[in-house]
């Protein structure tokens, strides 16, 4: 059912389709009851919309707790960044931090292959994300200098306590490791 809470788009589809054939049928016949069918289904397709607007689900909670994380990266604001780290994962922090702190990012940018999937039977409540990622950064060093790097990245969420996902681990990998690599050119076969 999360069809019908994550997206407008069939909500949409569905009652346009509806009020068409209804105003269609009253055109033709002039019946006001096929009209007043029409306004009901235009009533009931925005009560729909706004209701999916209204209701956030877990997976739009992590999407948009993932979008939050790249934006504070982009800002460069390793404090707010670390913010989302769960509490019950303070190595993960650790990690973070500790990467975190030796670049400078320019730009973070998330592909629209975004998979999130949910298990809130756990305990407690875990959400998965695997998406690629383009990062553009410099070392804080100045040793390297502005670099596009593409990354395929996993992350584990947990549920906190006070309803917030926090991330309880990541990796990222070269999005090209399934693939033979060209050692000159850095290129897949």
């Amino acid at each position: 059912m999360t069809w019908l809470t994550e997206n407008p788009f069939p909500i949409l589809l569905i009652g346009s389709l509806t009020t068409a054939i209804l105003v269609g049928g009253w055109l033709r016949t002039g019946s006001k009851w096929v009209l007043g069918g029409a306004i009901v289904a235009i009533a009931i397709t925005v009560g729909l919309v706004l209701a999916e607007r209204w209701i956030v689900t877990d997976r739009e909670q992590v999407s948009r707790t993932l979008h939050e994380i790249a934006t504070a990266v982009e800002r460069n604001d390793v404090e707010a960044a670390l913010t989302y780290a769960y509490s019950g994962a303070p190595d993960v922090r650790a990690h973070a931090d500790a990467e975190l702190r030796q670049y400078r990012f320019s730009e973070v940018n998330i592909k629209r292959n975004l998979q999130i999937e949910v298990f809130p039977n756990r305990d407690p409540p875990l959400a998965t994300a695997e998406f690629n990622v383009i990062v553009v950064l410099t070392t804080r060093d100045g040793l390297v200098g502005t670099r596009r790097i593409p990354r395929y990245v996993e992350m584990t969420f947990y549920k906190e306590d006070d309803g917030r996902w926090g991330v309880g681990g990541y990796e990222h990998f070269d999005p090209r490791r399934g693939f033979m690599v060209d050692p000159e050119t850095q290129r897949p076969y």
